[in-house]
């Protein structure tokens, strides 16, 4: 009894001395951790300009950046479609992050309920792209208010984004 009771107490001090497991997402996904789309009401007083909010990390390797992308506009017209926009990334990062709001395929989209959204991220060796459609009622939930001010949503995060490395 005493020496199953010394062989369980030694195993398990071996266990928790042991480094711990670091758990990787799957190889060629981007993590979007946050992604919100906010239009105004419209009414006097507030502010004119819908929003587009997205917080996105990569991970090569050991290293992990994340990257903050925000776009404001005034109307769907206004909207930069097609525009590669740079992200903000955390101090001291010498990555970059782009992003672009494009129209989907064969419809005339809405740059807060029925988007497609790509990321480029650059590091010193390659530079990986990747990108998904996001619509309302797909994976973006949300609601609109009386007034007409609008907030969406990822129904559930983080989002995997599949990604395609290149060379830099």
């Amino acid at each position: 009894m005493y020496i199953q009771s010394f062989v369980a107490l030694l195993a398990a001090t071996a266990v928790s001395a042991a480094p711990a497991i670091k758990v990787a997402r799957a190889d060629g996904q981007f993590e979007l951790q946050q992604l919100n789309t906010h239009t105004p009401s419209g009414r006097p007083g507030n502010s004119p300009y819908s929003l587009l909010n997205a917080t996105i990390q990569g991970t090569e390797g050991d290293s992990t950046s994340t990257a903050h992308c925000n776009l404001q506009y005034l109307s769907d017209d206004d909207a930069p479609w097609g525009v590669e926009l740079p992200c903000t990334t955390d101090e001291g990062s010498e990555d970059t992050w782009a992003f672009t709001l494009e129209r989907p395929e064969g419809e005339d989209g809405d740059a807060s309920t029925n988007f497609d959204l790509s990321f480029k991220w650059t590091t010193s060796a390659k530079t990986y792209t990747g990108g998904d459609h996001f619509q309302v009622g797909d994976n973006l939930s949300g609601q609109c208010g009386g007034s007409g001010v609008c907030s969406w949503g990822l129904k559930s995060s983080p989002y995997a984004v599949d990604y395609t490395p290149s060379e830099a």
